[in-house]
Parts: C-alpha cells; sequence; structure tokens
C-alpha cells in the first residue's frame, strides 16, 4: 500500500531499499526490532521511512516523539514514520511537533527540509494558497483595500517585491478568487468577490499560518512578538487563558530571537514561560492590538479538538464586521 500511495504522489515507481541490518547496530533492541525500515529518495533527499514503529497505536505521542528523536540521531538522515492509521489527535499533535509521518491513501507530511517544502505541497495540496498569496487575501478581508489597487501598493504594504505579488495575482487568478485584468500589463489587483462572499470562496484553500510550535523561556515577550492561539481567542471571547501564554512570530524571526538570545528554546513545557507558534507569514502584517488577527488566529485553531476553543471560534467569526 505504501508503494502505491507513492508511486500516485510523485507519479514515479518509488524505489524503496531495505536497511541493511548492519545499519541497525546501536539502537535499541526495542527500536530496532520494531518494524520496517527502508530507505526512499525523493527529490535528492534521502529519507529513512519507519514501518510498523506502533501499529495498532498503542504508543503516547511522546514515546512516538522520543522513539524519532533517536532514529533520526542514530541515521543522521530525516526519519519519516509510517502508520496504517491515525486517530486525529495523534495526527494533530504529530503536526504541531513537526514529526514526519505518511498515513498511505490518507496523509503524508515531511515539513522541516526546504528542498522538499515546496514541492510537497504543490503535490499533496495543489489547491492550498502560498503563504504570500494568503496573507494577501486576509489582508483584502481585514482592511478592505479599493479594488483595483496597483501591485507596488500591495508590495510596499505586505513586505514582498513587486515581482512576487504579480506571482500572486497569476495564483489568485488561478484559483478563481481574482479577475484577469485586460491589456498586456496588468498591474492592479481585481477581487472576484469580497467579504463574507470572499472568505467562503477562500476558505477552502486556506491553512494554518502555524509552521511550528516551540517551547520559550524569557523574562520578558520581545516586541516583534505578538500574541496568539488560546491567548488571543481568550482576550476577544469569554475563553479562558492557558496558564502558559502563546505568542507568534515569523519562522525567520524565531531564528533571529534564538541566535541574539533574546529567547531560549525548550523541549518540553515545564520551565517555559510562553509558547511560541512560527508563521509562514510575519503575523504583525495583520496584527490587531498586538494580537494575531482574527481569521489567522480561526484558521491557526480550525482543527482544535477541544470543543470550548471550537464554540469561541464561532462566536469570534460571527464578531467579523464583514
Amino acid at each position: 500500500m505504501l508503494e502505491k500511495y507513492l508511486q500516485q504522489l510523485t507519479e514515479k515507481t518509488p524505489l524503496l531499499r531495505g536497511v541493511a541490518p548492519a545499519r541497525l547496530g546501536g539502537l535499541p533492541i526495542f527500536l530496532s526490532t520494531a518494524g520496517q525500515f527502508r530507505e526512499w529518495q525523493w527529490l535528492g533527499q534521502k529519507l529513512i521511512l519507519v514501518e510498523g514503529i506502533s501499529p495498532d497505536n498503542s504508543l503516547t505521542v511522546a514515546e512516538l516523539q522520543t522513539r524519532h528523536r533517536i532514529l533520526a540521531d542514530h541515521f543522521k538522515l530525516p526519519v519519516v514514520l509510517v502508520f496504517p492509521h491515525l486517530d486525529s489527535y495523534r495526527r494533530n499533535r504529530l503536526l504541531q511537533l513537526q514529526i514526519p509521518f505518511i498515513v498511505p491513501e490518507r496523509q503524508l507530511f515531511i515539513p522541516p527540509f526546504a528542498a522538499l517544502s515546496e514541492q510537497f505541497q504543490q503535490a499533496v495540496n495543489p489547491g492550498v494558497l502560498s503563504a504570500v498569496a494568503q496573507v494577501t487575501v486576509l489582508y483584502q478581508l481585514l482592511r478592505r483595500p479599493p479594488d483595483g489597487e496597483r501591485l507596488n501598493l500591495w508590495a510596499s504594504r505586505l513586505g514582498y517585491s513587486p515581482m512576487t505579488m504579480t506571482k500572486v495575482r497569476d495564483e489568485l487568478a488561478a484559483n478563481g478568487l481574482c479577475k484577469r485584468e485586460a491589456g498586456d500589463k496588468p498591474r492592479g489587483l481585481f477581487f472576484a468577490c469580497h467579504g463574507q462572499e470572499l472568505w467562503h470562496a477562500a476558505r477552502s484553500i486556506l491553512r494554518s499560518p502555524v509552521r511550528q510550535y516551540r517551547w520559550a523561556q524569557f523574562s520578558a515577550p520581545p516586541p516583534s512578538l505578538v500574541r496568539a492561539g488560546i491567548s488571543a481567542l481568550s482576550d476577544l471571547t469569554m475563553l479562558g487563558e492557558d496558564p502558559i501564554p502563546t505568542y507568534a512570530c515569523r519562522d525567520s524571526e524565531w531564528k533571529q530571537l534564538l541566535a541574539t538570545k533574546q529567547v531560549r528554546m525548550l523541549e518540553l513545557p515545564d520551565d517555559a514561560t510562553a509558547q511560541v507558534e512560527c508563521w509562514r507569514y510575519a503575523p504583525e502584517i495583520l496584527a490587531e492590538d498586538g494580537r494575531a488577527d482574527r481569521l489567522s488566529l480561526l484558521l491557526s485553531l480550525a482543527d482544535s479538538a477541544d470543543e470550548r476553543v471550537r464554540i469561541a471560534c464561532n462566536e469570534l467569526l460571527e464578531q467579523m464586521p464583514w
């Protein structure tokens, strides 16, 4: 089933090689005998696929995280866990922890590898908007600039180049969200619909802005962070605040904060003073009063299993001044 799924995904017959027993030497016995180890090369990147590590979903997410870390350290290659099925809770936690996994016929999630990310996105989610296209749609919904605004003005607002905005216009037009301007040199952005109609038209191809979740420790939040997650939702609704506040920043900004020692990253929440969401786009572009904008917030919490969060998100959507 795995080979068939990979062939459908890549449109090529996958070459899966069994990992030689000698390469398993040094692993704990409970891991070396846990399942089937195979090597797969995709888009120039070697991956280790581990099938059967928890066939009955008996391992907790924490146990899966520990085993994945041991395997990745041992092989010095990206390790992808293969499951016959995953319940929604485990799937969401693996997504949050950025642990690569495959559920044949259902989902492939391999986030950390830049060489794979763009092609993975195109292959697995062909209708999902790029980060810059998504922030453009959200900006239109939240700020409502005049229709037909020049691309250079959009570029200035969002912090991208005019060339990038030209590609965004083509992407939005291809997805039916923008009209194609007449003439040899179209320079404006004309949306096909507006307000709530645009939200409903785009909703299925919008995704969570969160790329990674990190536990962090700092004495005070750096100015570049905005309140996000449950913290922001509790500011806007009757939902109670989490004990550990949540903030958001662009994923590249997170690296800068670590490099300048403004924050300390932790593996576990025990001593954390905050959880930080690393976003695909800069949250401050759309931030309101120091917190993530309402629509990005809704998208980031859309898959929450907490009924209280879902109710608060519905309340937030009902408050939107379309």
